[in-house]
């Protein structure tokens, strides 16, 4: 009996940590995608001159980072003079329903796919850099390191369709979140990841997505 109550106080004790540590990892490889993502703007930008655009011809901006994050296969299978969301639902099966594993947060626990043909996005971007068409790195004007890329979501959203937002506290019922607690990474346009709390400030976090409003943003 005294040999089961160790055992049992052991595992009271241990469980937590193993737990804890998961989700530590999982924090480091999702803080990683999202290095990945920034490094395939960058890489989109070196070989056309440009960011991508949201929402160009109906898909996403994720879609035009497939060939920069080893989905060149996938790219080559889209057609993009095709609307990725007809009436009836997905219009190319076998495309857009893919799961594409570096648009996805690994503390995640929903269905990678969202079904009606669509695989998941956990990942947005600033609305403010990738909503226009030509945006370069360079219109960032507030300071690359002050600015937001791209940013967590735990929304329905799809890689195939458009995925951008503006700035809210995470969790707070706004476009960004997670499942990691209190908080969510964001990559700035300097490449480097950032953990922002739900606590926030509202006018920090909307400063934060603004590409050239000359803010001058606190502590966060």
């Amino acid at each position: 009996m005294v040999v089961l109550a160790v055992i049992g106080i052991l595992l009271a004790i241990g469980l937590p940590a193993v737990q804890q540590m998961r989700q530590s990892a999982r924090n480091a490889e999702c803080k990683n995608k999202l290095k990945q993502i920034a490094v395939a703007l960058q890489n989109h930008q070196s070989q056309f001159g440009y960011l991508p655009k949201d929402g160009d011809k109906g898909w996403g901006y994720t879609v035009y980072l497939l060939s920069q994050v080893e989905q060149a296969s996938l790219f080559q299978r889209i057609d993009p003079d095709q609307n990725p969301l007809p009436v009836g639902g997905a219009v190319q099966p076998g495309v857009t329903d893919v799961v594409v594993p570096v648009y996805l947060c690994p503390s995640f626990t929903k269905d990678p796919n969202l079904g009606s043909g669509f695989g998941r996005l956990n990942y947005l971007g600033n609305a403010e850099l990738l909503n226009k068409k030509k945006m370069q790195l360079s219109d960032v004007t507030d300071g690359e390191s002050m600015t937001i890329s791209v940013g967590e979501t735990t929304s329905d959203r799809t890689w195939a369709q458009p995925g951008t937002a503006t700035g809210s506290p995470p969790n707070q019922g706004g476009s960004f979140g997670s499942q990691h607690g209190m908080g969510a990474n964001f990559v700035m346009c300097d490449g480097t990841v950032r953990w922002i709390q739900d606590s926030v400030d509202g006018n920090v976090i909307r400063a934060l997505f603004t590409i050239a409003a000359k803010d001058v943003v606190g502590e966060f």
